[in-house]
């Protein structure tokens, strides 16, 4: 008979690595939401622009326009990203999903004006509102910080990372509920069956009461002995979930002549 043991951690095994994978990638989608956060609040303290402008009245002067005047939505995203961190290490299924939307969203959003930035200069009128130059002075050009928007850029490729991670997770955590391999299925009945027939066994020597040595068996034969190192045929912990399970797999739990079993 094989003995329990080496097969008796194949199953708690396989949950430890699902649920130590889940982990990781919640762990990696707060250290990429925590970077995204990082990088939207670092962009909204930079200078995105500068403004020169005149009034006629004095010299020229130069405006420099930030990135949270810029981009006004910069710093309140980052605040929202670092209080996601916790719904996306609580939630769990459709709610994480939602919370892996939001924050892709979110990060898409903030590049919009980024690329506007890089790809398309920046607006005279916008940049004058932006810095809240008086009306009395005329813009004369703007000169802007391409880096400001590389790091906005940054931050959304962060946040797009972590909304993958956390939809894997919740992906994850779904498929390990609904659904598990035949072969894994299997071998956690026979796992189940033999650690219920060794610790039964060990029950019954503690208690100085003989093993169940008779049964109907292969014979056909009330009463013949079945071999001391086979287990019970019909475990009584066996529950009847357990035993349409071993069916649908293959396994016959009343046949101790299966090579499965052995």
């Amino acid at each position: 008979m094989t003995s329990a043991d080496p097969g008796a951690g194949a199953g708690p095994d396989a949950e430890a690595l699902r649920r130590k994978s889940v982990r990781r990638l919640q762990v990696l989608a707060a250290v990429l939401m925590a970077a995204a956060a990082a990088a939207f609040w670092g962009a909204s303290r930079l200078t995105w622009a500068t403004v020169s402008a005149e009034d006629g009245l004095s010299p020229q002067r130069a405006f420099e326009v930030n990135g949270g005047d810029w981009s006004p939505w910069l710093t309140p995203l980052a605040l929202v990203y670092l209080a996601g961190i916790a719904a996306a290490l609580s939630v769990r299924g459709w709610a994480l999903r939602v919370v892996a939307i939001l924050v892709a969203v979110g990060g898409v959003l903030a590049a919009f004006p980024a690329i506007s930035l890089i790809t398309g200069g920046a607006d005279s009128n916008y940049a004058a509102d932006a810095g809240s130059i008086p009306d009395r002075y005329v813009v004369l050009y703007v000169d802007t910080n391409p880096l400001a928007a590389l790091v906005v850029l940054v931050g959304t490729l962060f946040a797009v990372g972590a909304a993958v991670a956390l939809l894997r997770v919740a992906k994850g955590a779904t498929r390990s509920s609904k659904y598990t391999t035949p072969a894994a299925r299997r071998e956690e009945i026979e796992t189940q069956i033999f650690a219920d027939y060794e610790r039964r066994k060990a029950a019954q020597t503690e208690t100085g009461t003989p093993a169940p040595e008779t049964t109907t068996g292969g014979s056909g034969k009330p009463g013949a002995a079945d071999d001391t190192d086979s287990p019970d045929p019909t475990p009584p912990g066996a529950n009847e979930r357990m035993m349409w399970d071993a069916l649908d797999t293959g396994i016959d739990p009343t046949d101790p002549t299966d090579p499965d079993r052995r």
